[in-house]
């Protein structure tokens, strides 16, 4: 893996959907598993940090009160506020560990293909803030391909075990480990959740 991640403005300004998300069987499967994951028919306020294209905000958006979503991508983030238009869902411009512009306390967070993009201080750091921001009573699902990719600080495998032992060392409880067909989810709560 080489240090860093790519210019995603450039990436989204090539190609609208580089992943496919909207078109692939595996980005689907992967949304379907995280929404029948989700232990509360609804949510009062998610937070989707790395919003990438909107896909998955969108699918939130039905089981939520509101979505805040960011990405760190200008064009991401312009891209997900077209999707999403006309949902309860605010679209930012801000990279992680930076938090929402107004004062969110959500009851679900959702990290979605992301943590691995992350430098080891910034992973650190967007942990804290997540543990900060959350409501007393939150749910947590981390999702990421379960590979390497070669333009990211680590794998997703590691990544997945980074979120789930630095909450745990929080106090939050971990729930459910998934091992699907090219992807892990895990899911953590605090409080009653």
């Amino acid at each position: 893996m080489r240090a860093g991640p790519p210019d995603f403005d450039a990436v989204y300004r090539a190609n609208p959907d580089p992943w496919e998300v909207g078109t692939s069987a595996y980005e689907r499967r992967k949304r379907a598993v995280v929404l029948a994951c989700l232990r509360r028919d609804r949510y009062t306020t998610a937070w989707d940090p790395a919003c990438g294209t909107g896909h998955l905000t969108a699918d939130l958006a039905a089981r939520c009160g509101r979505v805040v979503a960011s990405d760190g991508s200008a064009e991401a983030a312009r891209i997900a506020a077209e999707r999403c238009a006309g949902l309860a869902v605010t679209v930012e411009h801000r990279a992680l560990p930076e938090p929402p512009a107004d004062d969110l306390r959500p009851d679900l967070v959702v990290l979605s293909e992301v943590f691995y993009y992350l430098d080891d201080a910034t992973r650190a750091a967007t942990l804290e803030l997540v543990d900060a921001l959350a409501a007393r009573t939150c749910e947590l699902v981390a999702v990421h391909w379960d590979g390497s990719p070669d333009d990211a600080w680590l794998s997703g495998p590691a990544g997945q075990l980074e979120v789930v032992s630095r909450l745990a060392e929080r106090g939050w409880v971990h729930r459910i480990h998934h091992d699907d067909d090219g992807f892990l989810l895990d899911t953590l709560t605090r409080g009653g959740a």
